[in-house]
């Protein structure tokens, strides 16, 4: 599990009971805002992880809910249960307390629990933010350690230190250089659909907590897997409702970091339950990944519920796509979390779509598709004028990005725009990601690049002009 978790790299965990500022440490240690930070008891349910450099040392440093000893059935129990696992994996444990609390049972408890697991302990005492606290905090040396670190997430006091002292508790390991992910991969969705589940699925063991409860997902937890031998960082989200819908507070915080994660990751999985069919906010999730212009995966889980009632699969992609006929351009995954069908064709799935988002295409190539798309299906008349169509030149990638250079930029109609794009995804089997089409008028002067071939005007069906002698009279200026 430990391999799973940090990637190769020596594992610490932040542990303790709720609300002490475990997340707000690990914001401070990581340099990052990935940990959401409430006052409310129990805001951290999941288990996050994220690298952690100081000098030549690299860690993976793991923030998990709060430990709560004697903890019950349900929620609670399956916290625990993860931070107890997470620990049996860590190379070292940081026991995180509140200064300004003092000792209390539920420290007591917790140590307790730590130390029957064996593993290395380190005493932090955290939120010591101003020097007359650090008389009180010398109180936590009766829960039997020798020394212990004060520190203030908030203010950075003592980080340093402690730093320090986790590098040297840590097994020597060789700092090798990072390894950057080829794609992010965010599985988005509306609440309890069971993107959790299948994050799971993938990473191998409980990483994200999942409950019958909408909404148990709070924060953006990530991980890096090996999909066919490339490094995937892979993203499970909270779950997305309407804005109308959504409450204010930790949800309206939790849905933020959802929409963040959607911004930086390369393909969205769309999650959606196959049991309830795609539904209008599935749509309007997909819809709002192709303006963003991310590239996308539709996976549909729960399949094995949905195929128990009599589905089919082909039937299912046929219907929704002629109900949303612009899906048409995604690849749909069937998953089952809970059996673990089709849920590794995800990755595979994410790749295909990567590629397809980063497609980058030769200008000869291109004009000489534009040609042929031109002679099927002549260009309409605008106003009375025949539209022209004499170049196409990419200007950018992911996603892909072209120009189509023309006699007039105004009023082409959208229905021959969506048959040039038509021709362009199956000629480049561009499955996953959106491609922008955009039209400009020449300017006169503007020299087209010529195909490789073909006649400059081979592309408006026009017979090619014969090219001009140059002047011999006095010469222009570049």
């Amino acid at each position: 599990m430990r391999a799973r978790i940090a990637g190769g790299l020596p594992l610490v965990l932040l542990a303790g009971r709720t609300n002490v500022g475990k997340s707000s440490l690990f914001n401070r240690l990581t340099a990052s805002g990935r940990a959401l930070v409430s006052p409310a008891a129990g805001t951290t349910r999941d288990l996050r992880v994220a690298e952690v450099r100081h000098r030549q040392f690299r860690f993976a440093l793991a923030d998990a809910g709060g430990l709560q000893a004697g903890a019950g059935a349900g929620l609670e129990a399956r916290v625990r249960g993860v931070v107890l696992e997470a620990a049996c994996a860590a190379d070292l444990v940081l026991v995180v307390f509140d200064a300004q609390a003092g000792p209390t049972v539920a420290d007591e408890l917790v140590v307790d629990a730590l130390r029957r697991l064996s593993r290395p302990l380190l005493a932090v005492v955290n939120k010591v933010d101003r020097g007359e606290l650090e008389a009180a905090a010398l109180s936590f040396h009766a829960l039997g350690f020798e020394r212990l670190f004060m520190v203030s997430a908030a203010h950075g006091r003592g980080i340093g230190e402690m730093l320090g002292a986790v590098a040297a508790a840590l097994p020597a390991r060789e700092d090798g250089p990072a390894v950057s992910p080829v794609l992010r991969l965010a599985l988005i969705g509306r609440p309890n659909v069971g993107k959790s589940s299948l994050f799971n699925r993938l990473c191998g063991f409980p990483r994200s907590l999942v409950d019958r409860a909408p909404g148990t997902t709070r924060d953006a937890v990530e991980i890096a897997l090996a999909v066919e031998g490339q490094r995937v960082l892979l993203v499970d989200t909270a779950g997305i409702r309407r804005p109308s819908r959504v409450d204010e507070g930790l949800e309206r915080q939790s849905v933020g970091r959802a929409m963040e994660a959607a911004r930086q990751a390369d393909v969205l999985g769309l999650v959606a339950d196959a049991g309830e069919g795609l539904t209008e906010q599935d749509v309007r999730l997909a819809r709002l990944v192709d303006r963003r212009g991310r590239a996308l995966v539709v996976v549909c889980n729960k399949w094995d519920l949905a195929r128990g009632r009599g589905a089919a699969l082909k039937a299912f992609a046929e219907a929704a796509r002629r109900r949303f006929p612009f899906l048409g351009r995604y690849e749909m995954v069937f998953t089952s979390a809970l059996s673990g069908d089709g849920v590794d064709g995800i990755g595979a799935a994410a790749l295909r779509a990567a590629a397809a988002w980063r497609s980058e295409f030769k200008t000869a190539a291109l004009n000489r598709l534009l040609g042929q798309a031109v002679a099927a299906l002549e260009p309409p008349l605008i106003g009375g004028r025949r539209l022209k169509l004499y170049y196409v030149a990419q200007v950018g990638s992911a996603p892909p990005r072209l120009v189509l250079f023309a006699n007039m930029e105004r009023g082409v109609p959208p229905a021959y725009l969506r048959y040039l794009e038509g021709r362009l995804r199956a000629a480049y089997a561009l499955t996953g990601t959106p491609l922008v089409l955009e039209v400009r008028a020449r300017k006169r002067r503007e020299q087209a690049p010529r195909p490789a071939g073909a006649p400059l005007a081979e592309a408006s069906g026009a017979p090619a002009r014969r090219a001009r002698p140059p002047s011999r009279g006095r010469r222009r200026g570049l």
